[in-house]
């Protein structure tokens, strides 16, 4: 198996002529290593990007809030601007996995693996994230839902990297709250994302993106039609909490634990709205 260690931003396209479609990068590993581990995958080569600096950083550039692929979850929690206007995606990255994890787990890593279960997708799509990818040949940029495909699966050629996760500037108040399967190291099986735009006392704009119960995260737009013009008190709440029960019910397979999660739902709703917090 061959390494591919870019050391500069200049050497990654001469890295990425040389992967095929049984190559893989690697971010942290925290997925990666386990899969080769259990003869899950068997790569000819592994393509790592953290020794490139820009990679690693999370810096304001113009409209965007940039953050480099290798960031890790722990450094996008911690970030003063990512706390201050993006607070959905502070608790994303604070609710991943164990301390250990997130010391190494990239946002990269956790888009790259596309899992349904995946913490932060949800509120990338909340934030309306854009992706830098680069190829041999080039940079493009495209949106998050554009490049997710379903399980496991990106619209990305083998030999295509995303460099760079920008956030356009968010308004409102924003959340996340997930309900996880295990007491340390949780896996969500749902995950709520917020974000809420007040006029006065009624609310003038709402988004809801819901993670872990479809391929990709779900938009709930009947409840989003349903809140707008109302107040934020206990029975809408609980009538948004209605709608996305209905939808579970609908729409996930029984064996795909679709009972607990309908049961479930109520209380992470709930605490979803509880937890909204001015960018």
């Amino acid at each position: 198996m061959e390494s591919l260690l870019p050391k500069t931003y200049e050497e990654i396209p001469g890295c990425l002529r040389q992967m095929t479609e049984k190559s893989r990068f690697i971010g942290g590993g925290t997925d990666l290593i386990i899969k080769m581990r259990m003869g899950l995958a068997a790569p000819d080569a592994i393509c790592y990007l953290g020794y490139v600096r820009e990679l690693k950083e999370i810096r304001r550039e113009e409209e965007w809030l940039s953050i480099g692929s290798c960031a890790t979850m722990t450094e996008i929690e911690q970030d003063p601007e990512v706390r201050e206007h993006y607070p959905a995606l502070m608790d994303a990255a604070a609710d991943v996995g164990s301390l250990q994890i997130r010391n190494n787990g990239t946002i990269g890593g956790n888009i790259g693996n596309a899992s349904p279960a995946g913490d932060l997708l949800p509120v990338l799509y909340l934030y309306d994230a854009v992706l830098e990818i680069m190829g041999p040949d080039g940079v493009r940029r495209a949106g998050i839902d554009e490049i997710l495909a379903g399980p496991g699966r990106l619209n990305l050629a083998c030999n295509e990297a995303i460099l760079r996760i920008l956030l356009p500037p968010s308004t409102g108040y924003t959340s996340f709250v997930k309900l996880g399967s295990r007491k340390k190291v949780t896996i969500s099986r749902i995950g709520v994302a917020l974000r809420i735009e007040m006029d006065g006392d009624y609310v003038k704009e709402m988004k809801m993106m819901v993670g872990a119960i479809g391929i990709k995260p779900v938009r709930l737009e009947k409840a989003e039609e349903f809140i707008k013009g109302r107040t934020l008190n206990e029975q809408n709440i609980l009538d948004i909490a209605a709608i996305l029960s209905d939808y579970i019910r609908e729409h996930v397979a029984k064996e795909f634990d679709r009972d607990y999660k309908v049961f479930a739902s109520r209380g992470v709703v709930m605490d979803a709205f509880h937890r909204l917090r001015r960018d």
